[in-house]
């Protein structure tokens, strides 16, 4: 008998006589929602997300209303391309492979649907399906033993789990599928004519040197190098992924994307070999990035914890499909993704924070945009929408440079200054294939002195008010509001929307990032006006000018906005540190630098406020962040100050506590009977606040926050502190 008969066939409940109608219809409700929850899907996969056909080779999908379709193609839409090239060197969607096609797709509509995970945010949807598609390429690479041709994922068994999640904490996919192995195989043999002998492949990342030279001339010969055409390295040698992608059937993007293939093909780049870190191919900065690892750390270390746990999340929602297709994906009760994880875990590095700005570097970043925006703005924006203005839409940069310099003297600073002599502004346009960074610091073009202004905004806005990389990122043009005074800025929660619906909130901003968001909403405007804009992003708030000589604008996403963070931190020109890395501030880093900084000065009675500035709903979410996030040991010691602050309060008032407050009790009378008094005052304060902080770093209690929240449960009026001690052993 199917699932479906026997979710039919389970008897009403049996109602006690004192339940009304409305309770017993507010069960029955709650009854029918599970059964249906729990039915196989047998729905005709469509979806309004779906904007393509189900049998399409390419899924259009919806990405939080902001795509449009402009002269008959989809823009700022969420794409799925099924269309993927397998290790085989045959493609998923070529003839054999319809089964397996299939049941991809159907995972990947019942993912986003809701059926399977309350995962329906378009983003990590796609991250979904990538880890998906990717499954599916490692059961290709073994198709021997798994024939996902015929079986799908049906022949997906225990010793299969325990192997592959090893394998992923060890390095992802790109070790998963053996991809340095698979290029060194055939690259031998090309180059020697033998096969590759086990030892080089036990470690292709350290190759005699006599071998890896001699591929590199066979891979010279045979034209895999091409010549970088800009950024900071321009004119050196690199290996086009290209060819390794059709020499082994891999995709190019996951070659171009991985640091570990990009460790091992460095062996054959001599030309970036110069910087002690891994350096970007295409760097477009002017140093290395203070996240840029060395070589021996990348290949030496595993996955972070994090990216392990986010494997097993996806693996544990594809293996939730079994009840919707029984047939091709293995029982759930058969296979243990924990016991699997419990095995690969010990791979696997520590989950990595994300870097906290120091703060001597954040303030001299936030000083310089300050100075930029609230001195320079308003004459560099009125400045370069001049010349906009009066430009032929293709003008040469020649013509643009002269006009520029005739009106250089019309746009000053309050001090009465041209801005053009104050930052010595020396034409309008300059050269995107090679930076000058000099040029760009001592005499700037406008559209140079323009980028550095739009990065100070973006730094305003980021440090003040902190934010996730999307909200930030598709802010609207009418985003700010005037209130009492002040300013509040409007923004769509990143997170805690319900499927397709998004909400969104108001924060209060500082008067210089509200100054920061009038500058781009002005610069935006007028541009959207001269270019004629018609498409939705002619609203954003970050509508800017096209990174290149050619006139129009670029759609805002988070590399766009990165670019201008890094040619900002490159105009202030910080000093590198020992292995040549400059710190190029990111949004999240911004967000991460305000919430601590902000919980280090206030403590725990600007939790809640941290809880919503950030957006969070509740305390426990924020407060777990906070743990996650703060740098060394000082939370344990931040925890210890205050559990003495809160002793010190119970002693003053008799030792009585409320009736939630018995963690707090506890540790009061723990510490009065480690010295044997029966009040805290008979011991020096030193002696016994030593003694509370020795008892949080030895983990004898924790913290837990927690939202109170009104009597209609929708809203956090407070917060309180929780004392947990550990169990002792008897």
């Amino acid at each position: 008998m199917d699932l479906s008969n026997l979710i039919d066939r389970l008897p009403l409940p049996e109602f006690p006589e004192h339940f009304g109608e409305q309770d017993r219809n507010t069960i029955l409700l709650a009854l029918e929602t599970a059964k249906r929850q729990a039915r196989p899907y047998d729905g005709d996969y469509k979806a309004p997300w779906l904007l393509s056909e189900f049998s399409d080779s390419q899924w259009i999908t919806t990405n939080r209303n902001r795509e449009e379709c402009v002269n008959g193609k989809w823009k700022n839409a969420i794409p799925i391309d099924w269309n993927l090239r397998l290790p085989n060197g045959r493609f998923l969607t070529d003839s054999g492979y319809e089964r397996i096609l299939d049941l991809n797709k159907r995972i990947a509509f019942l993912a986003r649907t809701g059926y399977l995970s309350g995962m329906t945010a378009p983003k990590t949807w796609r991250g979904f399906v990538r880890t998906q598609l990717q499954l599916t390429r490692w059961l290709v690479l073994h198709e021997g033993r798994f024939k996902p041709e015929k079986y799908g994922l049906r022949l997906l068994d225990q010793h299969a789990l325990e192997s592959l999640l090893t394998l992923l904490a060890k390095g992802g996919w790109i070790v998963a599928h053996h991809v340095p192995q698979r290029i060194l195989s055939q690259l031998y043999v090309e180059t020697f004519g033998r096969d590759c002998p086990q030892y080089l492949l036990d470690d292709p990342y350290n190759l005699p040197k006599d071998t890896a030279s001699m591929i590199a001339e066979w891979l010279s010969r045979n034209h895999y190098y091409a010549r970088i055409r800009c950024g900071s390295n321009v004119g050196k040698l690199y290996l086009s992924r290209k060819p390794f992608a059709d020499l082994i059937g891999e995709t190019v993007e996951h070659l171009r994307t991985s640091l570990r293939l990009n460790a091992f093909l460095r062996q054959f780049e001599p030309d970036l070999m110069s910087v002690p870190c891994l350096d970007d191919v295409f760097r477009e900065t002017e140093k290395l990035s203070h996240k840029n690892k060395s070589i021996k750390d990348i290949v030496e270390t595993g996955v972070a914890e994090g990216s392990l746990d986010h494997y097993c999340d996806s693996l544990k929602i594809i293996l939730s499909a079994h009840r919707h297709l029984p047939d091709l994906i293995p029982d759930s009760s058969q296979v243990s993704i924990p016991r699997a994880r419990q095995l690969a875990v010990r791979f696997t590095r520590q989950s990595a924070h994300f870097p906290f700005i120091p703060i001597n570097i954040g303030l001299i970043y936030l000083n310089n945009a300050i100075r930029f925006v609230h001195v320079y703005g308003a004459a560099l924006v009125d400045f370069y929408l001049a010349v906009e203005s009066q430009s032929q839409p293709l003008a040469s940069s020649e013509k643009k440079d002269s006009l520029t310099k005739r009106m250089a003297k019309n746009f000053c600073t309050e001090s009465g200054v041209s801005i053009a002599d104050i930052l010595n502004i020396s034409g309008f346009c300059g050269f995107y294939r090679h930076r000058d960074f000099e040029a760009i610091r001592s005499r700037p073009t406008l559209d140079d002195a323009l980028r550095v202004l739009i990065g100070s905004c973006i730094i305003l806005i980021a440090m003040l008010k902190p934010s996730r990389e999307g909200e930030l990122t598709h802010l609207h043009r009418d985003c700010l509001r005037e209130k009492s005074g002040g300013y509040l800025m409007n923004f769509s929660l990143g997170k805690h929307n319900a499927s397709e619906v998004h909400h969104s909130a108001d924060r209060p901003i500082p008067v210089i990032t509200a100054e920061a968001i009038q500058l781009l909403q002005k610069l935006g405007a007028k541009l959207s006006e001269l270019y004629g804009e018609e498409r939705k992003i002619g609203s954003n708030l970050f509508y800017l000018p096209k990174l290149d000589r050619y006139r129009g604008a670029m759609a805002a996403d988070a590399s766009l906005l990165h670019s201008h963070l890094d040619i900002f931190c490159d105009y202030v020109g910080l000093e590198p540190d020992q292995c040549g890395r400059r710190w190029y501030v990111r949004i999240h880093e911004m967000r991460k630098w305000f919430l601590l900084l902000l919980f280090w000065s206030g403590r725990y009675d600007v939790l809640d406020a941290v809880r919503w500035i950030a957006g969070h709903v509740s305390v426990e979410h924020v407060y777990a962040y906070i743990e996650r996030e703060f740098p060394g040991e000082e939370l344990p010691r931040l925890e210890a100050e205050y559990a003495v602050e809160r002793l010190l309060a119970l002693e003053v008032r008799g030792g009585h506590t409320a009736a939630d407050e018995s963690g707090l009790s506890a540790l009061y009378d723990k510490v009065l009977h480690h010295f044997k008094v029966n009040v805290l005052s008979m011991v020096p304060d030193s002696e016994w606040s030593d003694y509370v902080t020795s008892l949080r770093e030895a983990g004898d209690f924790v913290l837990e926050p927690h939202s109170i929240y009104s009597k209609a449960g929708d809203e956090v009026v407070g917060i309180t502190v929780s004392f947990v001690l550990r169990e002792m052993d008897k």
